[in-house]
């Protein structure tokens, strides 16, 4: 279905061309607006997860609809072994470790029980994008492109914290492609290398 979704709207993709400042500027406003209505989106690259004495990385493959509700998410190792598969359907979430499968309609408690990882998914999907997800987020701009340096939130009662790197325009949006995601002793950094709208 997301495929189907993905192929009638148009493709597009990180080009590894770099933007200067002035391309790269945009109103705030205007891109939480533009960026709101992006429903459906593609990401590939790495992802880290940094603990006191421990730290674990693999590869990333998020697949993600946003009405109604439908979402892929795979973690491999780098030798291809598959870590985490996630699959999401009205609310319902089904992932697979070690072989086994599981079921539940809180997917971030179902993630955390089975893998000791903490990952806000339902959060991620807009920060990600550099919106806010609570209406008390709060975003700070870098000064010359107006684009999101870094966002606060408080979350599930937790401190978040995501500073964001480079940017890239994919289609017409303005996205970053890397991303430092704290919360306590827990550091998730993740590199896109290529996002699909």
């Amino acid at each position: 279905c997301l495929l189907g979704i993905s192929l009638l709207s148009g493709c597009a993709s990180v080009k590894q061309t770099s933007h200067s400042p002035e391309q790269l500027m945009q109103n705030a406003n205007d891109r939480t607006r533009q960026l709101s209505q992006l429903k459906a989106w593609d990401i590939q690259g790495k992802i880290a997860f940094i603990q006191p004495g421990k730290r674990e990385r693999a590869s990333l493959n998020w697949q993600y609809q946003q009405e109604p509700l439908n979402q892929k998410l795979n973690l491999t190792s780098y030798l291809g072994i598959n870590v985490l598969h996630l699959a999401s359907e009205n609310g319902q979430h089904k992932v697979e470790v070690d072989g086994e499968e599981y079921q539940s309609d809180d997917l971030e408690y179902l993630i955390y029980s089975l893998t000791g990882l903490t990952l806000p998914t339902e959060a991620l999907s807009y920060w990600l994008k550099g919106i806010p997800y609570l209406k008390q987020d709060k975003l700070e701009y870098d000064e010359l492109t107006q684009l999101p340096s870094k966002l606060t939130s408080r979350y599930n009662g937790q401190h978040w914290q995501v500073k964001y790197g480079k940017y890239q325009i994919v289609n017409q949006y303005r996205l970053a492609t890397s991303f430092t995601i704290s919360q306590s002793e827990l550091t998730i950094k993740i590199l896109v290398n290529k996002w699909t709208t």
